[in-house]
């Protein structure tokens, strides 16, 4: 197989960065502290790795350039080498052993994680228009789609949908407006109930479309009762 060289990769899609650089909590596969600013190949381009997303991985810039040309599981090996042989040049530096020996298994979660269908597809139907040009904007996408990710009491894809769909998310957490029975109703709240309101929605890990709909049935049952009552 040849070798793939620099600017021949495929260009990735925005949806398709954030897939990989929310994924791990949106940090660093490998040293597990910084935040990932970029994908990695686990299995290097130039060690016939393939440029599809079941080979990438979030990085921070600094673990990229480090791990350089070597699968995860080799720089495993050489850090380990070089802990063990500082002077024999194994690595340029040394990563501490507690770091290290979690990567390979880190790796294997995050790969798992960035292979959930459920979750590729979320991006795909919530970002799959976005486009960025340069980094800079496309770390304002991934700051945005990162708040709304903060806003949801459990991941999106995790909920049931409403119908299926390959046009549009149908989740009920994130897009429960999509329910047939979705209608739009104003209510009549002070700033601090608003935000009252959303936390107990938020701790109760429902969408706020059900708890209105459960209010206003037992609004219309006490109503009704009220009615026979009087009756």
């Amino acid at each position: 197989m040849d070798k793939i060289r620099r600017g021949e990769r495929g260009k990735q899609k925005t949806w398709q960065w954030l897939v990989v650089l929310t994924a791990h909590r949106g940090l660093c596969v490998y040293c597990g502290r910084s935040a990932a600013t970029t994908i990695d190949h686990e299995k290097p381009i130039a060690d016939t790795g393939a440029d599809v997303w079941w080979n990438f991985v979030p990085a921070c810039e600094d673990c990229n350039r480090w791990k350089k040309g070597r699968t995860a599981r080799r720089w495993v090996v050489d850090m380990d080498l070089h802990h063990r042989y500082p002077k024999a040049g194994f690595a340029t530096r040394g990563m501490p052993p507690r770091v290290y020996a979690g990567i390979t298994r880190r790796v294997e979660r995050v790969q798992r994680e960035i292979a959930d269908m459920d979750r590729r597809e979320w991006f795909q139907l919530h970002y799959g228009s976005e486009k960025h040009r340069n980094k800079a904007e496309l770390f304002e996408i991934l700051d945005r789609c990162k708040a709304e990710l903060r806003g949801y009491p459990h991941h999106p894809w995790r909920t049931p949908k409403l119908r299926t769909s390959r046009t549009v998310c149908t989740r009920l957490i994130c897009c429960g407006y999509q329910h047939p029975k979705a209608k739009h109703l104003v209510a009549f709240l002070e700033p601090e109930e608003r935000a009252a309101f959303k936390r107990a929605v938020f701790n109760e890990r429902v969408h706020e479309g059900d708890v209105l709909g459960r209010l206003i049935r037992e609004y219309l049952a006490a109503r009704e009762r009220d009615r026979h009552g009087m009756a």
